[in-house]
């Protein structure tokens, strides 16, 4: 064998960055495209269409094309009259409504729709796929940026929100992280780059809060590298900081109506992540500037960190006395009242003890692979260049951030496994690198120890244990049920007149995008009086009452329905225990029935079926 090669003859050309590497990267790049498209094609958006998210976003877009002002972005079918003012933004609204536009002139509205649904999401990796390899071709070079890809590749929850149909923000959420990724380990070289990495940050904040944290462990961790080397990252540090300040002044101008600048919201940028954006930054760029740290040693490492403890404190203290709600996070200013019966059974608001309860097999791919992919780089930044240890430690501690928060929230560990991809992209080509030409059984193990942070392979072992342990996949049989509930939910309501339905959130997108009728309840958090509304109908000790209370016209359940079996557990004299059980009300009127579900309404209030006639009112006249 070459002593130039591993163990399966890579040769050390494709560490470089020159046209061959490039070239290989671009072909793999377009076979992962294609293989997106290919294999997970979505032939129509119809029932056996289950995000959500995706449909709420394509109902969103339909009322923006409708008219709908550019500002307002109340869902006013659901939870009617009034509706709810969602916390979404119209930036991620604009290019899919632009597809449809420039589509429906050649294949229709609906089918233009389609088109989007399954082109947007795959355009978005390409520019993710770049960004991120980026990263990791900045420490190790051509085989990194394989390495990262073949990551995007197996780790089911990032790649998964590039799949056709996914119209969520998640897709666009995790370009803009890895953009300034891309930027932040680039921060100590040219301006461009730290601008990138600020722009970047603010639009992903203007996206939505779920990025907030990685945000914050962006600039924790540039910080840090200020704090050890004043004089190589001050620069990177001012501009980042004032890219974002612009940047997050821009987007909110673009996307908040001006009746709404100074209302504070948790889970949406607004005033309330402004003023310490703004005080912040400009602390931040003012003791950058004044603390310029010529070799000023371990005295001036403290005073910058130290400084910086301040400004912390200081913004910390600002908004506890400004808006303390939102120092719980986005999900601060919930409602209390729906915590319990539907926040807390969220799957992405579960930490790890609750996961380990609920649904274990996720452990492994969710948070042992992030974990393993810390420890490994961890390990690999004392074999590095002095040069890049700074720039790779920002890495780390995004990395390590997400996961230690991904402890607590769920959410965490989709950007965790994103900035995990290119540090196994990293551990890997300097791994190939230092056992070039050894083919013995150390050199072997190290050259391969990063498997060991690849998702796909602990979800496949995990699948292996079950199938040996003859568990059930319970679901699959779940998923069929709710697709046949959403068929037939379509097939009945979607051709009567406009009216109310009351159905469990699990519901709520999907009627609201297949039906003409308004719903109470949809799964977000904003929405706390319908799920509230519907909460009472389906557990309330007078279900008739509250049913009754709403204005609604059909009640529609799915006897498989995890939401409608959780209300049963904790109402087991409620209306859904009842229903599943079979016992049907007599205040509810049968409008259609199958195996997996039924729709009522309500028999007319007041209704005699005595069969007695009422008493007739004479006229005097009659009686004299």
């Amino acid at each position: 064998m070459n002593s130039k090669q591993g163990v399966l003859g890579a040769h050390l050309a494709l560490y470089g960055s020159g046209p061959r590497a490039r070239l290989l990267f671009a072909v793999a790049l377009g076979l992962l495209v294609v293989g997106l498209v290919v294999i997970n094609y979505r032939a129509n958006l119809g029932p056996q269409w289950s995000d959500p998210d995706s449909m709420m976003r394509l109902v969103e877009v339909r009322d923006l094309l409708a008219g709908q002002g550019w500002f307002d972005l109340t869902q006013y079918r659901l939870d009617p009259p009034g509706g709810v003012l969602m916390h979404w933004s119209r930036l991620v609204d604009l290019p899919i409504a632009a597809i449809i536009l420039a589509a429906s002139p050649f294949v229709g509205r609906g089918d233009a729709e389609l088109f989007a649904a399954n082109l947007w999401p795959v355009l978005l990796v390409i520019p993710f796929a770049f960004a991120l390899a980026s990263v990791a071709g900045r420490f190790g070079g051509g085989i990194a940026r394989l390495v990262t890809l073949l990551m995007i590749f197996l780790s089911p929850q990032v790649k998964g929100v590039f799949l056709p149909g996914d119209l969520d923000h998640h897709n666009i959420q995790a370009v803009l992280i890895a953009l300034m990724l891309m930027g932040l380990v680039r921060a100590d070289g040219a301006r461009r780059w730290s601008l990138v990495a600020g722009v970047a940050a603010a639009a992903s904040l203007a996206v939505g809060m779920e990025t907030l944290l990685a945000v914050l462990l962006a600039i924790l961790g540039l910080a840090i590298a200020w704090i050890v080397d004043a004089d190589r990252w001050r620069r990177g540090l001012m501009l980042f900081n004032g890219a974002l300040m612009v940047g997050t002044l821009l987007a909110a101008a673009a996307t908040i109506p001006p009746s709404r600048w100074l209302v504070p919201a948790c889970d949406a940028l607004s005033f309330a992540y402004l003023i310490p954006v703004l005080i912040g930054g400009s602390a931040v760029i003012a003791l950058a500037a004044m603390l310029r740290g010529h070799s000023d040693g371990v005295p001036g490492l403290l005073m910058r960190g130290g400084a910086l403890a301040a400004v912390a404190s200081i913004l910390v203290a600002v908004a506890a006395v400004l808006f303390p709600t939102c120092l719980g996070g986005p999900y601060g200013g919930v409602d209390p009242a729906i915590r319990s019966i539907w926040l807390d059974r969220v799957s992405e608001a579960q930490g790890l003890i609750a996961t380990l309860k609920g649904e274990p097999d996720l452990v492994p791919p969710l948070y042992i692979a992030p974990f393993a992919a810390f420890v490994l780089g961890a390990l690999a930044l004392r074999r590095m260049p002095v040069a890049d240890r700074t720039a790779f430690a920002i890495v780390l501690s995004i990395l390590g951030g997400s996961v230690l928060l991904g402890v607590m929230q769920l959410r965490a560990l989709v950007g965790a496994q994103i900035v995990a991809s290119a540090a196994v992209g990293v551990v890997a080509s300097l791994a190939i690198k230092a056992t070039a030409g050894h083919d013995d059984l150390s050199s072997i193990a190290r050259r391969w120890a990063w498997l060991i942070a690849v998702p796909v392979l602990w979800a496949l072992l995990v699948m292996a244990v079950g199938r040996l342990a003859n568990q059930p996949d319970p679901d699959a049989a779940d998923d069929a049920t709710m697709t046949d509930c959403r068929a037939f939910f379509a097939d009945v309501l979607g051709v009567r007149a406009p009216g109310l339905v009351v159905a469990t959130s699990n519901f709520g997108s999907f009627l609201l995008k297949a039906t003409p009728h308004g719903v109470l309840a949809a799964p977000y958090h904003r929405d706390a009086h319908g799920i509230l509304a519907v909460d009472a109908v389906f557990t309330g000790a007078d279900p008739e009452a509250a049913f009754r209370a709403t204005g609604a016209t059909y009640l529609a359940t799915c006897t498989g329905d995890a939401e409608l079996q959780q209300m049963a557990e904790r109402a087991p004299e409620g209306l859904a225990a009842r229903l599943i059980q079979g016992i049907r009300p007599p205040w509810l009127v049968e409008v259609a029935s199958r195996p997996a579900g039924m729709i009522f309404s309500a028999k007319p209030s007041g209704l005699d079926v005595t069969g007695s006639l009422p008493v007739l009112r004479l006229r005097p006249s009659i009686r004299d």
